[in-house]
């Protein structure tokens, strides 16, 4: 679509020619072109020619030394209204006279053919548009050059009851439209206008929308200072959701976001956990995004356990940043609410095998339940903790009650509270006989009241050495009774009552059960 003559065209329009978006920072003539020119910025750094200077004259700034070109007007899209926008793509609005007629039109038709409950093809789905209008409740308007709300109250008297629109990657240049398109939309409480550039009116929360309750935000180079100015327009909004932007603080201003469950501000460089915190006292908030902000490390200050602030944090995604130490892992531990923690694609999680850091990370979160989406079990958690103990047992019990005690209770942040759970940990178990290599170990199926725990075990363990682990494991107060079970002959059932001999003996293979009880 290009612009007619009354089209108009001022600085700082927002336009779009060849599926590229641009800002108009000129109007005018060119040296040695006195017809009118444009001079656009374009989003895309290498979509233009030039910085705005060309032949030694400066037009206009260019926001990147490639960004800027010029083009004719009649080249170029201006857009059209939110309402156009929606006629064109759900069908067009009759106004009442226009049906009036058209149904005179159908009546006299019908008479003519003597057939009064004849339908004309098409006439029906025509009379029918208004009241389709009314009852659309989700409008997608992405990407359809939209630049404005339209004529006053129009959009509100013919979709009346929208509850959910979409109108990202358009032509809109203030918040001033936005606010305009929510006035007319009482029933508003979902909104995307991403990938929209637009300036933020200092006057933006005099008037408040308290039907919004989810407002998303992306890639609009916002500030933190302008979320919250935002957020004051919308004071009942519960998700908010603003990744790719230019924040880097997160300095809170009094009385916004407290009803906010749910924050996301991926890609936003913000690094500093210390930033992070700033957050902690939203009442409500339970869901916190922040992958691939940059992050370096998590410290809270003190050593209260909990803290005092995140109180109601239940899941948080810090996917892809540049945490490399276990301590920031084993900080999170201090969230007493959390229980969902999605942390892949970091140094420290490639630093073992997939398997091992699954467990190690679920051994330093006590009330966990979800890690990287997948659950976790009872039986798996409580193999994971008594597997923590042994890996770094003999460790504790070289460095116990010594001057470094302190700075390994600091990089384990659980170990203490595990010994006293399962018991200190033996040096005979922790030791690795030379003659037991790897490819010797016999993975066994612990079984306690429907519980199943695999351990891998060495041939040469005693039965004795069985019923304690059996015991630390499902945390009984006595120790236990084994039955072995065979994986291969159901008729091989053996209790395990001799406790000195080794369970080799009893030619045991992986995939055998050990049934447990009290």
């Amino acid at each position: 679509m290009t612009n007619s003559q009354s089209s108009p065209c001022k600085l700082g329009d927002r336009i779009e020619c060849g599926n590229s978006f641009g800002t108009v920072k000129y109007v005018g003539p060119l040296e040695g072109k006195p017809s009118i020119w444009l001079g656009v910025d374009w989003d895309d750094p290498d979509r233009g020619k030039h910085n705005g200077s060309v032949n030694g004259v400066q037009y206009f700034t260019a926001n990147f030394p490639t960004s800027g070109s010029f083009v004719r007007p009649e080249k170029v899209n201006f857009g059209k209204s939110a309402i156009a926008s929606i006629e064109s793509r759900y069908g067009q609005i009759e106004d009442e006279f226009t049906a009036k007629i058209n149904q005179q039109k159908q009546l006299l038709i019908q008479q003519t053919m003597n057939a009064p409950f004849l339908e004309m093809v098409g006439f029906d789905k025509i009379f029918n548009k208004q009241s389709n209008f009314n009852t659309l409740r989700i409008v997608n308007l992405r990407d359809q050059n939209v630049n404005s709300a339209g004529a006053p109250r129009k959009l509100g008297e013919n979709c009346p009851n929208i509850e959910e629109l979409d109108i990202s990657k358009n032509l809109l240049v203030s918040w001033d439209e936005i606010l305009m398109i929510c006035d007319q939309l009482p029933k508003l409480h979902w909104l995307n206008v991403s990938e929209n550039l637009l300036s933020v009116p200092g006057s933006l929360g005099s008037v408040q929308y308290p039907n919004l309750r989810t407002l998303i935000c992306g890639t609009m180079s916002l500030s933190w200072s302008e979320v919250c100015q935002i957020g004051k327009a919308f004071p009942d909004v519960e998700e908010f959701r603003a990744p790719l932007n230019k924040i880097e603080n997160l300095d809170l201003i009094e009385g916004i976001f407290l009803k906010l469950k749910l924050l996301d501000l991926e890609g936003n460089k913000i690094q500093h956990w210390s930033e992070v915190c700033k957050l902690g006292f939203l009442p409500l908030l339970e869901q916190l995004i922040i992958e691939n902000i940059g992050l370096l490390s998590i410290e809270f200050d003190g050593d209260e356990v909990p803290v005092s602030m995140f109180r109601t944090l239940k899941k948080i995604c810090i996917v892809d940043n540049h945490l490399n130490e276990w301590h920031s892992i084993g900080e999170l531990n201090r969230l007493e609410s959390l229980e969902h923690l999605k942390v892949s694609r970091n140094p420290i999680t490639g630093s073992e095998d997939h398997d091992t850091i699954h467990q190690l990370i679920i051994a330093k979160i006590a009330n966990l339940k979800i890690l990287n989406g997948v659950e976790i079990e009872p039986g798996e958690r409580r193999g994971a903790e008594y597997d923590y103990i042994k890996k770094y047992g003999l460790e504790w019990l070289k460095i116990k009650g010594t001057n470094q005690e302190e700075e390994f209770l600091r990089s384990h942040n659980r170990y203490q509270e595990l010994i006293q759970k399962y018991g200190e940990p033996e040096e005979s178990e922790l030791i690795t006989k030379p003659k037991i290599i790897k490819t010797s170990l016999i993975h066994l199926n612990l079984v306690f009241e429907g519980v199943a725990i695999e351990k891998k075990m060495p041939p040469t363990m005693t039965v004795q050495k069985l019923m304690v682990l059996a015991q630390k494991l499902f945390c009984l107060k006595e120790r236990p009774q084994l039955t072995y079970i065979s994986s291969t002959d159901s008729n091989i059932e053996i209790s395990l009552d001799d406790e000195m001999k080794e369970i080799g003996l009893y030619s045991m293979q992986s995939g055998d059960q050990i049934i447990v009880k009290q």
